[in-house]
Formats: structure tokens, C-alpha cells, sequence
């Protein structure tokens, strides 16, 4: 299983804000699912996927969390169909469905104690995982929707991007249970160096070092040249590190190791 040093602190979000900024996502797929009649839709950054499997996907995702938060389960959890009340066809009562479950969510978030010991599928065992799991989930799915709906993806908040990244350098090691070839990734000290160019003086981490090793990899904050790069602005950096844009995108600046960069994104992507 690979490795990780320890993560920087998550300090660049408040529970406050990001409470405020996943009601927001919810609230934009909601809007953008209620734009369309096609839930036959490809899902094109979810290339298995229509867009009411998508849909479908989110919401199982959101009550499932909802259900982790309110039960606190020190181990994983399923819930039945009857618990995820699953809409049939498409149109206003998928619509309704997404939202409901989008409100389970928010409600637990809000009773919620980020410290209180409860099951996650990453390393850290506490309720606060979820907070930041949920942000950066529902944050990636509008993406999604947002490729199905209008075929391009939006914006992404700076803070938020930012600590995406981090996020998903914290977890990679902890998503073999569902991308198993997370466990073939390894090197000899080979160094990918990511950076943010559009935060350069800003106060928010803008630099990643990811170095592999025999056993996994390590990263931290630092403004180090790497065997390889790849630079970009944040927003288009997190999309890049979870397979929303292409690898070859020509919004993102790669320079050096280009078959490091290739091997990386092979192991990581799901």
C-alpha cells in the first residue's frame, strides 16, 4: 500500500464556509438537472455514466454520508433501496430526489461534531473527513454535470481548489478499495512538482511535491524543481488531478519527465 508523510493542516476552510459552499454546489446541479429532460445525457467526464446515473450517484452518495454522520459507525455502512428511496424515470421527481438528499446531507453536516469518532474510508477517522470529503465530492460531480449539461465545466474557488489538491494527495493511498492500481504506484525518489501560477503571493498553498518512493510517495508544500511539472492555475490544476480535464489539456503548462507525469495520472485516475 503506498505511503504519505503526514498532510499540512487543513486550515484554509472553515466548517462555516464550507457548510456554505456545498449548499451551493447542491444548489447548482440542482439548477442544472432541472435544465434538461434527458437523463440519457453521456456523462462526458464520466465516460460510463449518463447524466441520471450521475445524478443517481450523487444523491446515493449524499445519504449515505448523511447516514455516517447522524449514525457515527465505527465501521462501513450500506444503506438498503428502501433507505436511498430511489426515483424512478426522469424529470421533476429526480430533481426532488437529488435535493432531498441534498438537504439530508447539509442537516447532518450542521448536527455534526467534526471531531466525533466515526467510519471514514480514509486515514482520518472523525467526522470532519466527511466535511471536506462532501465539499470536494459535490464539488467534482457539478463539474461533471456541468460537462453533460453544458459541455464545459465552471469555475472553481481558489480555496477550494487549493485544498482539493491537498485532499487528493491525502487520499490516494486510501482509494485502493476502488482504484486497486493505487497499489502498483511507486518509484526511486522520482519527483512531480505542481504549480498554482495563479497564486503566486497569495496566502494559499500553490506548490505540491510529490515524490515516489520504493513503498508509495510522499508530498509536501514546496517550491522545489521536479523531474517533472506541471503548472496551471489552481482551478485547472484540481481539475487536471481528478481526471476532469485531459491529460494532454492545453490550458496546463508540462514540462520535463512527460512519462512520469503519464504514469502518475494512470495510477491515480478513476
Amino acid at each position: 500500500m503506498p505511503t504519505l508523510a503526514p498532510s499540512p493542516a487543513w486550515h484554509t476552510l472553515d466548517y462555516p464556509r464550507v457548510l456554505d459552499l456545498i449548499k451551493a454546489e447542491i444548489d447548482r446541479i440542482g439548477a442544472l438537472i432541472a435544465e434538461t429532460d434527458d437523463g440519457a445525457t453521456p456523462a462526458p467526464s464520466c465516460p460510463d455514466w449518463t447524466l441520471a446515473e450521475l445524478v443517481r450517484h450523487i444523491g446515493e452518495i449524499h445519504r449515505w454520508a448523511a447516514a455516517i454522520l447522524t449514525r457515527l459507525p465505527q465501521e462501513r455502512i450500506e444503506l438498503t433501496e428502501q433507505e436511498l428511496e430511489l426515483p424512478d424515470g426522469w424529470g421533476t421527481q429526480t430533481t426532488q430526489w437529488f435535493a432531498e438528499g441534498g438537504a439530508l446531507l447539509l442537516a447532518a453536516l450542521r448536527a455534526a461534531d467534526p471531531e466525533a469518532p466515526c467510519y471514514s474510508w480514509g486515514t482520518d477517522q472523525h467526522a470532519r473527513f466527511w466535511f471536506r470529503r462532501m465539499l470536494h465530492e459535490t464539488t467534482m460531480h457539478r463539474i461533471d454535470v456541468e460537462y453533460a449539461v453544458l459541455g464545459q465545466p465552471g469555475a472553481l474557488d481558489a480555496a477550494v481548489a487549493s485544498d482539493n489538491i491537498d485532499e487528493f494527495l491525502t487520499n490516494v493511498p486510501s482509494m485502493a478499495r476502488f482504484r486497486p492500481a493505487v497499489r502498483e504506484l511507486h518509484g526511486d525518489g522520482e519527483t512531480i512538482h505542481l504549480h498554482a501560477t495563479d497564486l503566486d503571493g497569495v496566502e494559499l498553498p500553490g506548490e505540491w511535491l510529490i515524490t515516489l518512493e520504493p513503498h508509495g510517495y510522499r508530498w509536501s508544500h514546496a517550491h522545489v524543481k521536479g523531474a517533472a511539472a506541471v503548472r496551471g492555475t489552481v482551478s485547472n490544476l484540481a481539475l487536471w488531478l481528478n481526471g476532469r480535464l485531459a491529460q494532454d489539456d492545453a490550458a496546463l503548462e508540462r514540462l520535463g519527465d512527460e512519462p512520469l507525469v503519464n504514469y502518475w495520472r494512470a495510477k491515480t485516475s478513476f
